[in-house]
């Protein structure tokens, strides 16, 4: 033997850079994974749901279950 510290030929360096190198890959993977969450709600998600309640909103006051008052109140709150 050849005093490998009984890691089964890859000593201490070699466990140590492995763990170097899967530190590094999560947290590009974090970072990925933020940056898809972020650009999602950006770019769509959040329109998608704006636009649904919105809808909902209007057929709410063409069946007449809210007053023309209630309707742009709520249709003011949606779009803050």
């Amino acid at each position: 033997m050849h005093g490998y510290g009984g890691f089964g030929g890859f000593g201490f360096m070699g466990i140590f850079s492995m763990v170097i190198w899967l530190v590094i890959l999560i947290v590009i993977i974090y970072f990925l994974f933020m940056f898809i969450r972020d650009f999602g709600s950006k770019n769509g998600i959040t329109k998608t749901r704006k636009n649904h309640a919105h809808n909902i909103l209007k057929e709410r006051y063409a069946r007449g279950e809210i007053t023309k008052e209630e309707y742009l109140s709520m249709k003011k709150d949606l779009e803050d």
